[in-house]
């Protein structure tokens, strides 16, 4: 058995910068640039859609904005972390995600609590970035936000 080891100070500091990063992209410029946060090969796994490489998970933001005004909030807590090897980490945060369609007001009822399972890597530019992201719905369910499921 492996014994895993805490991340430094300054690799906890990068991938909390990295969550806060994704959740302001989703949140204030509709995904765009969440693609970016993601290694070329990253996995994003929605439970309800699996979107593998840099180009799919953009055309689902893309695809996601087009639908029109939505308003959202991703409210990352409880970073796990352990370091896999130098340049790898496995980590779990929580989110709970206040979202809603149309104009506001808005109702202040969170439609999804769910864990973050999340594999980080360091790119050869030094900068952390997802390899894979599964998000497990633990309250409420994920929204079909962009065409048909995958696994319907």
């Amino acid at each position: 058995m492996t014994i895993l080891h805490s991340a430094s100070a300054e690799v906890r500091c990068a991938i909390e910068s990295l969550n806060a990063h994704f959740a302001w992209l989703i949140d204030h410029r509709d995904g765009a640039g969440v693609e970016n946060l993601f290694m070329d090969d990253g996995v994003y796994d929605m439970s309800n859609r699996i979107f593998t490489g840099t180009a799919q998970i953009k055309s689902f933001y893309d695809a996601r904005k087009s639908r029109g005004k939505r308003a959202a909030r991703h409210v990352f807590t409880n970073l796990h972390l352990q370091m896999d090897a130098d340049n790898r980490a496995s980590g779990n945060v929580i989110l709970t995600l206040y979202a809603c369609d149309g104009e506001p007001p808005y109702p202040s009822v969170p439609i999804l609590v769910a864990d973050y399972n999340d594999i980080y890597v360091q790119s050869s530019a030094g900068e952390w970035k997802y390899q894979s992201r599964q998000i497990i719905p633990v309250f409420g369910g994920i929204p079909n936000l962009a065409g048909k499921s995958e696994k319907s």
